[in-house]
């Protein structure tokens, strides 16, 4: 089962891993009221769907005024976005999240993953963030960084260094901002049963800090019985009609 981006940010928020505010509209005046609420001078519109490569679909843009925001929500709510995971009949956008500005300094991919050839959860890092990962894994391949973790022993620091040291980050205070952040990303993914999470992009602020400036997340169907608090999250909207028909026999279309 996935979930969507304000969705896996309200997880996020509950292991501490730090995202920017954001707020969930379902029509464009109550996207122009988030913004208000959120503050600032600069704000960003996002389409709510099951998919990756948004942004490329023209599904997530910037908005400097609220003027902008009005523009962009009528734009981007109720389009059939159209990106390389939802296939050429796209997915109509039904929800938006209205979400501050960051500070872009950097962007970096990072993710948790199941790896069943090793039959433990990976995770996944590269300097190329903001790109489909399936691209960088087609074309540089050797821009990912993958690191086993034995849940026998979980997360430990030597994980945490080999990831720092791969991605070449050198200052010692970054260094411990990252090794906390997927420490508790992999938390998250142990402790909900999850099989994929993943952040692109993890961007890297003026200040030195680290923000999930995207979500996305799946979960085993089989463990749902034991997150209910998930499965509540589900939006059989996004889902495909005959994998919804299959499940409720208890099979996998």
């Amino acid at each position: 089962m996935n979930i969507h981006e304000y969705q896996a940010k309200q997880i996020f928020a509950k292991y501490g891993v730090p995202t920017p505010r954001g707020l969930m509209a379902e029509s464009v005046k109550q996207a122009v009221a988030n913004a208000e609420t959120l503050g600032g001078s600069v704000w960003v519109v996002k389409a709510q769907i099951h998919a990756g490569g948004r942004g490329l679909g023209g599904g997530v843009k910037l908005a400097r005024s609220l003027e902008e925001v009005e523009k962009l929500s009528k734009e981007i709510l109720g389009m059939t976005l159209v990106t390389h995971q939802t296939g050429p009949e796209g997915k109509l956008v039904q929800k938006l999240y209205i979400e501050e500005g960051a500070d872009i300094k950097e962007e970096l991919y990072l993710g948790v993953v199941l790896d069943r050839a090793r039959e433990m959860p990976v995770i996944m890092a590269s300097t190329e963030g903001g790109m489909a990962i399936e691209d960088v894994a087609h074309n540089t391949p050797e821009k990912i960084i993958k690191i086993a973790v034995d849940p026998a022993i979980g997360f430990q620091g030597f994980h945490g260094r080999e990831l720092v040291f791969g991605l070449g980050i050198t200052d010692p205070n970054e260094q411990k901002k990252l090794i906390s952040f997927a420490s508790k990303l992999y938390k998250l993914y142990m402790e909900n049963d999850a099989e994929m999470i993943e952040i692109n992009p993890l961007v890297k602020t003026g200040s030195g800090e680290f923000l999930a400036l995207d979500g996305k997340m799946g979960f085993d169907d089989s463990a749902l019985g034991r997150h209910p608090e998930i499965e509540e999250m589900r939006d059989v909207s996004e889902e495909d009609a005959d994998e919804r028909e299959a499940g409720k026999y208890g099979l996998s279309y």
